[in-house]
């Protein structure tokens, strides 16, 4: 009994790492912190930092005459500001400390860094600087930034207006049977310049939507949608570049201020029920007593703007719920390894993109709800 209380208490308090909030840091930033550092862990990051080989900047080769000690610094450093942020402590010290080091040590080994380990790093590094009470522009900032910098990257390359590039990697260096199939189809590098053009364009328009408040939703959805079909396509995540970016979606979550009441049909889902009250580990979700009023209702989520019901109720509930991208994560990681041990990286690719795509079109009536609202505002001015 007293081990019951116990571990209730410790489930309960602000402490516990599967809470996102009451914190110094808004609930989605901070659940962006502890899965990227997660992240980070499980690729091997810690094992990959080490005495600075090869550095962008000459002060690292000081550390070059101590062997030993700058590892072991930004190890430890990592490690214990990643375990202090996951149980709350100091969320945006913590945040600030993860971000340096990931950076300082990309920056002291050239064969180190990687575009979305920096990625990552600034990520952290300005959730730090972000609050509970305000936007995080930095963050939108720097997501604009990675668009920008993509296009600006491509287009004084003659290849890739050429389709030269897109063509070599796909057919040559990826040997992409899907690509080579298609393009035969085509006059020559007609599809290899359609994916070029097409990536650019899609990239700068990303970037505008991204830096306007009020298009933001349809930036995150043009992003899953585009990275998505890349994935697709080309059956390459860029290092864990793709799950990058769609942790980085998170920074664009409004998250409710106000509490998010659920009522779900005791008779139909009891058992699930208790559950889903046993694994809440945040403030921001309460349950009801209370069954929805009609039977034809067996899930009703209510704010102080909106009611909800059935399927468009569980979307909305999940879209708030820590727990739900805290399970999309596990699933994903799972199916990286465990799909890939027991059968082969082919089947683990397949079933990583149909389970991504099924998820996308579970959502897609929030995106034709945003476009319907967009249209109507036009329209009523």
């Amino acid at each position: 009994m007293e081990f019951s209380k116990t571990i209730n208490t410790f489930t309960t308090s602000v402490y516990f790492p599967l809470r996102v909030t009451d914190t110094a840091m808004l609930p989605n930033i901070l659940l962006l912190c502890k899965l990227g550092f997660i992240m980070l862990c499980l690729y091997g990051f810690v094992g990959k930092i080490d005495d600075p080989y090869i550095p962008f900047l000459t002060v690292f080769e000081h550390f070059q005459h101590i062997p030993k000690v700058y590892k072991v610094v930004t190890q430890n450093l990592f490690i214990t500001a990643g375990i202090l942020l996951l149980f709350n402590v100091r969320v945006r010290t913590m945040a600030l400390l993860l971000g340096l080091t990931v950076i300082l040590v990309l920056l002291s080994s050239k064969p180190v860094f990687r575009n979305h380990l920096f990625i990552l790093g600034c990520f952290f590094f300005l959730a730090g600087l972000s609050d509970s009470k305000h936007d995080p522009w930095l963050l939108y900032i720097q997501f604009a930034l990675i668009y920008i910098g993509a296009v600006i990257n491509k287009a004084p390359q003659a290849d890739w207006w050429s389709g030269q590039f897109m063509d070599n990697w796909l057919r040559y260096a990826r040997e992409n049977q899907t690509y080579i199939t298609i393009a035969s189809w085509l006059p020559d590098f007609m599809f290899a310049k359609l994916l070029s053009w097409s990536s650019m364009c899609i990239e700068l328009t990303i970037a505008v939507l991204i830096l306007n408040k009020s298009t933001q939703r349809i930036a995150v959805w043009a992003i899953l949608i585009f990275h998505t079909l890349l994935y697709t396509l080309t059956l390459h995540r860029f290092g864990h570049f793709y799950e990058d970016i769609v942790l980085g979606l998170l920074i664009f979550l409004d998250w409710p201020k106000d509490k998010l009441l659920v009522a779900i049909d005791e008779h139909r889902f009891k058992g699930l029920k208790k559950l889903m009250v046993r694994l809440n580990f945040n403030t921001h979700i309460i349950y009801s007593s209370i069954t929805p009023k009609l039977d034809t209702h067996w899930l009703e989520i209510r704010t102080p703007e909106t009611v909800t019901y059935n399927w468009s109720g569980l979307r909305t509930y999940l879209k708030y719920s820590s727990n739900f991208y805290i399970l999309l994560f596990g699933l994903d990681f799972f199916t990286s390894y465990t799909v890939r041990l027991l059968f082969n990286n082919e089947i683990m690719q397949f079933t990583q993109v149909v389970i991504t795509w099924a998820g996308l079109l579970f959502f897609i009536p929030l995106l034709c709800n945003l476009l319907k609202r967009k249209k109507y505002e036009e329209y009523t001015g």
